[in-house]
């Protein structure tokens, strides 16, 4: 369930989900869609997505998450659009990834996989985006265990189960810097809020 206020905080309780697939209809609209994929597979060991859509800046793959969870152990069947992933074994394996280009969605796809995970994750040529830090701070303020996050090299010990947690989201440094340039373009003045300048550089 999904509770969204006047303040656009949202509240998730996904203690009672159930349903392990994500249909085209949903995942088209947007390509961040992906990254259900690891944590369905690894709280449940299995998960079935559809492969994303919604991308007007040219081919994204998502190869490199399919073969770093199948690096962890997952079985990956990919037919008729969807993404079919199982866990033979019933939970996933830390495994030492290497990324052949860096990646920031497969960063965190696979790092979220490897909070579950048996064992120690270590992700290589990891994204180093403000993005890929912040998430690894929610995920440890729920009981994850990682460190390096925001450097090239993110290393992830599996816990037995996460727990909730209050995180506030930074900033959006794309939406920020838009404004900005709108501003610098038009000659005009604009005064942005809520931002953090150093996630600007």
């Amino acid at each position: 369930s999904v509770q969204v206020d006047e303040k656009l905080a949202i509240q998730v309780d996904a203690s009672q989900l159930r349903v392990l697939r994500a249909p085209y209809k949903l995942v088209r609209t947007m390509r961040a869609s992906i990254l259900v994929l690891g944590p369905l597979l690894a709280r449940f060991g299995e998960a079935e997505v559809s492969l994303p859509g919604g991308c007007a800046i040219g081919s994204r793959p998502v190869n490199l998450h399919i073969k770093g969870l199948e690096m962890m152990g997952a079985e990956i069947n990919i037919s008729g659009g969807y993404i079919r992933a199982w866990v033979p074994r019933g939970r996933l394996k830390g495994a030492h990834i290497v990324f052949d280009t860096i990646t920031v969605t497969g960063t965190e796809n696979l790092m979220m996989a490897a909070t579950l995970a048996d064992g120690v994750t270590v992700l290589e040529n990891a994204a180093r985006e403000p993005e890929v830090a912040d998430l690894a701070d929610c995920l440890v303020s729920m009981g994850a265990i990682i460190e390096g996050a925001g450097s090239d090299v993110v290393k992830v010990k599996g816990v037995e189960s996460l727990h909730g947690t209050v995180h506030h989201v930074i900033p959006d440094r794309i939406e920020a810097a838009t404004y900005l340039v709108a501003a610098a373009v038009t000659r005009g003045r604009i005064r942005v809020r809520g931002v953090k300048p150093c996630l600007l550089y």
